[in-house]
């Protein structure tokens, strides 16, 4: 019975094409990365939150794989929370078993050429990085790709297990340069497509000089592109970076099933279930609170009152949202890891589109957009910080504010988003004189249109940045 299911799942087998692929007009450009490690033995590893199109990432690869002439059923397809295939007896090796013999009629020990397994949301099955390393060690002939919705689930005991034997990808939202990419290819907008080609492969915030020289040696083309892409940020503020929503399009009934399957399932399934929660109208609450105070920061015991609960607990249910990729939170910097610890939160929901799809907003103001601005600057920095183990804070001490701070390690890099026509002046020189004896070689202002340098001050639109 289990291979008749995996044939209804897995029906390139018989028709030699993926029906998901094919339904899609553009791919992710992480896309590039899961097809780069195809040649590869070590697990590839794909995290990050719901709907986020880590299924449809894993479908695409699967179609490419059967564009450069894998045989349709040395690829396998499977879901941990398929009801139809998993129990609370059923393995994963359970599966891959049932497979080799039923399918392929061959022993896993002696698989003829290579399988390419593909399972997702793999963090719902207890023990997975054992089934995993079982099969990685002996040496088989298999590429597992893997997804999940939980950092958490991924990581707790999975680090010892696979260490040296996995790479992970994190899938976040689009970035506004990526959803460019989807409007483009939905909206067939020729000019936009234009403005994707002119904008800087590189990023922002790995390599700011460089990044902003590109900008300013083309610095003629952008007030050309500004009518075009005005309009699709406008729609990015509001929507957010799920690319779902490019087979909708439709903004009231969108973000109703956005709010149902975020806190119906990403909320109450990956968080309460798991952790067993007493109080899951407390974790809400607490949700809903920080879609509404959007990049404020607060102390526990505020929040603790605000929701109804002590500080532990509020505490421990902000790791657990941001462990599902749910929220972003940021400590306030510090080079002393006590003062770090003791000092406020700022709190963002981690895509704006969930957050204004929160509270019901139809439109965004320009006090709304400041914010949302801001958030999706920490979400893109914060991206870049785990891509190469930095870390990001933010700082607020006397009246001065700076929104992002990145420790790179070797140098500190302060951010403040000044989303607006003009920018007077910056927190920035105060946050240098109070780390004076900190490397801080560049500052960066995200503005709403100025594209300059001052010294050591580089200003860039924020639909600029990537």
């Amino acid at each position: 019975m289990t291979a008749t299911i995996l044939g209804r799942r897995n029906n390139w087998w018989l028709s030699g094409k993926s029906s998901v692929d094919s339904a899609y007009k553009i791919a992710r450009d992480e896309l590039k990365t899961i097809t780069d490690s195809f040649g590869a033995r070590r697990i590839q590893i794909i995290i990050g939150p719901r709907r986020v199109g880590k299924s449809t990432l894993m479908q695409q690869a699967i179609g490419r794989l059967l564009k450069d002439g894998v045989a349709p059923k040395r690829i396998l397809f499977f879901s941990c929370d398929d009801p139809t295939l998993f129990d609370e007896k059923t393995s994963i090796g359970d599966i891959i078993e049932c497979y080799a013999y039923d399918v392929l009629h061959e022993a896993v020990s002696a698989l003829s050429s290579r399988v390419y397994v593909f399972i997702d949301e793999i963090h719902t099955l207890p023990g997975w990085q054992l089934w995993l390393k079982n099969y990685y060690e002996p040496g088989y002939n298999i590429k597992f790709i893997v997804s999940g919705s939980s950092a958490s689930h991924l990581f707790d005991g999975a680090r010892e297990s696979l260490l040296g034997r996995a790479d992970t990808l994190r899938l976040m939202p689009l970035s506004f340069i990526q959803f460019c990419g989807f409007w483009s290819a939905y909206r067939e907008t020729d000019k936009v497509a234009l403005f994707l080609e002119a904008v800087p492969n590189g990023s922002l915030y790995t390599d700011p000089c460089g990044y902003y020289d590109e900008l300013a040696n083309d610095a003629w083309k952008w007030d050309g592109f500004k009518p075009y892409v005005n309009s699709v940020l406008q729609e990015f503020l509001l929507i957010g970076g799920y690319p779902e929503y490019f087979s909708d399009n439709s903004v009231t009934p969108w973000q109703k099933r956005l709010v149902d399957d975020i806190i119906g399932h990403g909320l109450y399934r990956d968080i309460v279930s798991i952790y067993r929660i007493r109080t899951p109208d407390k974790l809400e609450k607490l949700l809903y609170f920080i879609a509404a105070s959007h990049g404020q920061d607060f102390n526990m015991k505020t929040i603790a009152d605000t929701i109804g609960c002590d500080n532990e607990t509020v505490s421990t249910y902000l790791t657990y949202l941001s462990q599902a990729y749910m929220t972003i939170v940021l400590s306030n910097f510090s080079p002393n890891a006590g003062k770090i610890l003791r000092k406020n939160k700022t709190l963002y929901v981690l895509d704006n589109g969930i957050a204004n799809a929160m509270l019901r907003l139809p439109e965004i103001d320009d006090t709304r957009a400041g914010h949302i601005v801001e958030g999706i600057c920490a979400r893109d920095a914060l991206a870049a910080c785990e891509n190469n183990l930095w870390s990001l804070y933010y700082w607020r001490d006397k009246g001065a504010e700076v929104d992002l701070v990145m420790d790179r390690k070797t140098d500190v890099l302060p951010i403040e988003v000044k989303y607006r026509t003009s920018v007077d002046q910056t927190s920035i020189p105060a946050f240098r004189q109070a780390f004076a004896d900190m490397n801080m070689p560049i500052s960066i202002v995200i503005t709403k249109d100025r594209l300059d340098r001052a010294r050591d001050m580089l200003y860039i639109p924020f639909w600029l940045t990537r």
